[in-house]
């Protein structure tokens, strides 16, 4: 199969980009429309035309923070492809056992599946 030839495969959802266009698939992959189009902590990942993987989260439900909708601004930092990833309080994004966002929840929240994303040691 495809998949089986694929670098990378992730499993998530709507697709929010492909081919550089907004093309969110929430019908067609049976998700929620207020998941695919509502104000709210999101994230995402894309891919740019070079390779370039780019993570978004957004924070939201916080007065200083209303949340987003991902897939113009996506496009903006220069996707050529991007999916939705779980949001709510279960965006969270660490880098170095730092949190870098205000997750929804004022703290973190166990979660069954998440992303990793490794440096590769020489």
């Amino acid at each position: 199969t495809v998949a089986d030839k694929a670098e990378v495969v992730l499993g998530a959802g709507p697709m929010l980009v492909e081919d550089g266009k907004r093309n969110v698939r929430s019908v067609s992959e049976q998700i929620a429309g207020d998941i695919a189009y509502g104000r709210a902590p999101r994230t995402a990942i894309g891919v740019k035309k070079d390779g370039t993987v780019v993570i978004l989260v957004a924070d939201g439900r916080r007065t200083n923070s209303v949340g987003m909708t991902l897939a113009r601004y996506m496009i903006k930092l220069g996707a050529v492809s991007a999916l939705n990833f779980d949001g709510g309080g279960s965006s969270e994004m660490v880098l170095n056992n730092k949190i870098l966002n205000n997750p929804s929840d004022g703290n973190e929240r166990a979660v069954s599946v998440g992303l990793g994303l490794f440096s590769k040691k020489n």
